[in-house]
């Protein structure tokens, strides 16, 4: 198994956690890109502490898998912009 292979299984992972969530967490709402762009910027300080206050970047690495999947939870909500080919 490569090493993508590797994130994208533990993003999907990720995913399946994130979905099972009970009401104490998430309310099952629909989240706007905004709404999701919040949960990023919050996450992101997280993880900014997280490498600040931790030896070594298993915690920041930790939380960097949980904004990977609130990135792909937007997408999987709103939809995806594929990157144009390079002429």
């Amino acid at each position: 198994m490569t090493q993508r292979q590797k994130v994208y299984e533990a993003i999907d992972a990720e995913r399946d956690y994130q979905d099972r969530l009970g009401p104490d967490r998430s309310d099952g709402a629909s989240r706007s890109v905004g709404d999701y762009c919040v949960m990023i910027s919050a996450y992101t300080q997280k993880l900014l502490s997280a490498w600040t206050d931790n030896p070594g970047n298993e915690q920041a690495l930790d939380v960097m898998r949980k904004i990977a999947g609130i990135a792909v939870h937007c997408m999987e909500d709103h939809g995806i912009v594929q990157r144009k080919e390079l002429s």
